[in-house]
């Protein structure tokens, strides 16, 4: 080998998985190389903020069977099905806030390890974010008593400002979408989740790769020694990394990794 790489943490979209295809699709020529890379003995990572369910949906684990996933932008690290890590919404915390949800006519998710739930029926804003996000709607279920890790809000921009204020200090609060909004206990982030990882494993930061495209990417380049960008990515990441690779169109991971590894 041409560096001593023992470990890759990999974004899926837009780095593994091109939504500039219509439909989507995953940059199979990359996957085989992380095959085949695994098949010699390194460990494969998938992290991404993505929940499991969602991972699972997109038939991910149909083309690639990674040793451990960080999910949620790191609210749950997965290692060999085994549950290392997890930041959970206080109960209390996670029903006041479906119950404000429900008062301003809008939808929640709960977003449990390894599935999810709908605290009301499908509406148009749950509607518009599944055609541009293609997964299966949940059932709905009673909110009260749930432990979860994190919850999708579905509440067009003008309800910020508004629901912004009401929850605690440090929330993570981040709208990815028109009627798209990640809400988690804490500010999750790659990076620690990534060292949390590395020392959990025993492996040196000098061993890992990783390879990602957007703003939450950037926190994990400080953790391992060979930080790849991908060209689609961009600009501040791309900034922050060591290395920048093709798009994820013309083979970006594959390239890097015939170049590292």
């Amino acid at each position: 080998m041409k560096n001593k790489i023992s470990i890759i943490f990999v974004d899926i979209d837009w780095t593994i998985f091109d939504h500039s295809k219509n439909p989507s699709e995953f940059d199979f020529v990359s996957i085989e190389k992380l095959n085949e890379l695994h098949e010699s003995g390194t460990k494969i990572f998938i992290y991404t903020a993505r929940p499991y369910h969602s991972v699972e949906q997109i038939h991910l684990f149909d083309y690639l069977k990674p040793d451990g996933m960080i999910l949620s932008n790191g609210g749950l690290i997965i290692y060999k099905d085994e549950i290392l890590y997890g930041s959970w919404f206080d109960t209390k915390v996670f029903e006041d806030f479906c119950n404000l949800a429900l008062s301003l006519h809008v939808n929640v998710e709960g977003i449990r390890p390894y599935n999810a739930f709908l605290i009301a029926p499908e509406d148009d804003a749950v509607h518009s974010l599944f055609i541009d996000y293609p997964e299966d709607v949940p059932p709905v279920e009673d909110f009260h008593n749930q432990k979860v890790i994190g919850a999708a809000l579905f509440a067009p921009k003008e309800l910020d400002d508004i629901i912004r204020p009401t929850l605690p200090d440090k929330m993570f609060y981040f709208r990815y979408h028109d009627f798209g909004v990640d809400v988690a206990p804490l500010p999750h982030d790659k990076g620690e989740a990534i060292k949390f990882v590395l020392k959990k494993l025993l492996i040196n930061k000098d061993e890992a790769m990783a390879i990602g495209d957007d703003f939450a990417d950037i926190s994990m380049f400080k953790q391992v020694k060979y930080s790849v960008a991908m060209e689609n990515g961009r600009e501040e990441v791309k900034k922050s990394a060591s290395f920048i690779t093709d798009t994820v169109s013309n083979h970006g991971v594959k390239k890097i990794l015939d170049k590292l590894s």
